[in-house]
């Protein structure tokens, strides 16, 4: 099995309204490339929920994703968005695809779904790529840092109670859509608070987290792991340049 940490799948834009659609997604860090190279077979990709009862917001961004595969040339047979609606048939749908996309949005949320369909157990041994963006990605790792998306969240939580139990597959604590050049998390412009000065910078004392812009992921390749692109550390409140290496995993 192999498994891309991401980011951002970057398979979208935004027009003038704010609303998305779908793009070829560009080969930046051959990214594309190595989607390529580890999907095991174009009979089937699946989208793996966020949320399981949201049917509409999933539709729209599985089929979304679906879309940008076809524009980069990575055309499947057939495409299934997993949810609550096929919940019992996971095993059946993740065995026999080639890719299994593991949806952003919510920490807690997806790892309920994650736990209810058992996931982890179901792509342990697959012979596909498994492909996670943003929460899908972070969900992925040992421990899981629960971003906080609204004021309420943050003052009902401290220590600990920001992090979360993952799937096991990565060691590292990640924290996606990092904006290097303002040292902040793009993106978190209309939470209300600054994540990263309140929240992150105050929890790594003790932890590390390694953050990376939407270009950058993390390829697992059996016992050893990739990083193709922009890395930073943040230890102790300090924010350090991580240059990509390749390492056995542990």
């Amino acid at each position: 099995m192999a498994i891309i940490l991401a980011s951002s799948f970057n398979s979208s834009k935004r027009d003038k309204k704010g609303v998305r659609y779908p793009v070829a997604i560009p080969n930046t860090n051959s990214f594309v490339t190595n989607l390529k190279k580890y999907i095991s077979n174009f009979r089937l990709a699946v989208f793996v929920a966020n949320n399981p009862d949201t049917h509409e917001t999933t539709d729209f961004y599985g089929n979304g994703i679906f879309k940008s595969l076809e524009m980069t040339g990575l055309v499947f047979e057939k495409t299934i968005i997993l949810d609550g609606r096929n919940a019992q048939k996971a095993k059946r749908i993740i065995e026999k695809a080639g890719l299994v996309i593991l949806a952003g949005g919510r920490i807690r949320c997806q790892l309920d779904f994650f736990d209810q369909i058992g996931l982890r157990e179901l792509i342990k041994n697959h012979k596909g790529l498994v492909w996670g963006a943003s929460a899908g990605a972070m969900n992925l790792c040992e421990r899981v840092f629960n971003f906080p998306e609204e004021k309420d969240e943050v003052d009902d939580r401290e220590g600990e109670q920001f992090f979360e139990k993952g799937l096991g597959f990565h060691n590292e604590i990640l924290i996606p859509h990092f904006d290097a050049e303002n040292e902040t998390y793009a993106g978190g412009e209309n939470l209300g608070f600054d994540l990263m000065k309140e929240i992150i910078m105050p929890l790594s004392f003790g932890r590390e987290f390694v953050a990376f812009d939407d270009s950058s992921y993390i390829l697992l390749d059996n016992d050893r792991k990739y990083y193709f692109g922009k890395f930073h550390r943040i230890a102790d409140e300090k924010i350090t340049e991580r240059k990509p290496l390749v390492s056995k995993r542990g």
